[in-house]
């Protein structure tokens, strides 16, 4: 009996071991499968916040646009409603100010560099007396203007 009691626990303890290593096995494969579920859940973590950056992003344009357009369609409706009630447009006199403060410097400018531009083409043509005009005095003048008739 000794004899089979041993047979008995070699047995057991094979089946045993046996045991342990598809059970160790088991873990190290769901621990590797965890790990690739969970690497892909960073991955899906990421991509998803990407995403909503992007929508944040294309949220922040499209409430600009519509800010802008909304309040382009409250000045116009404003605008209507001024008219449909008799009241005249404001007359613009802040662009008013800037054309003519604009006429202005352009007048100056002009004034200012008149006399420097004057003497410039005296200089010029004072350069040789014995030069002759384009159009000396001697010339015939232009025959007048006749229609074909």
């Amino acid at each position: 009996m000794s004899n089979d009691w041993k047979q008995r626990r070699r047995r057991a303890e094979s089946v045993a071991e046996e045991a342990w290593d598809h059970l160790v096995s088991a873990l190290d494969s769901a621990k590797s499968f965890g790990g690739t579920v969970k690497g892909r859940a960073y991955d899906l973590k990421g991509r998803a916040s990407d995403l909503a950056d992007e929508a944040t992003d294309r949220y922040g344009v499209a409430s600009q646009r519509v800010g802008s357009v909304g309040s382009e369609a409250w000045r116009r409706a404003n605008l209507a409603l001024d008219a449909l009630s008799g009241r005249k447009p404001r007359k613009p006199w802040g662009w008013i100010a800037v054309a003519v403060l604009g006429g202005v410097a352009v007048g100056w400018a002009a004034a200012a560099s008149a006399p420097k531009v004057i003497r410039a083409a005296t200089d010029r043509l004072a350069l040789d007396p014995d030069e002759p005009d384009e159009f000396p005095a001697t010339a015939e003048p232009p025959a007048p203007y006749e229609p074909a008739g």
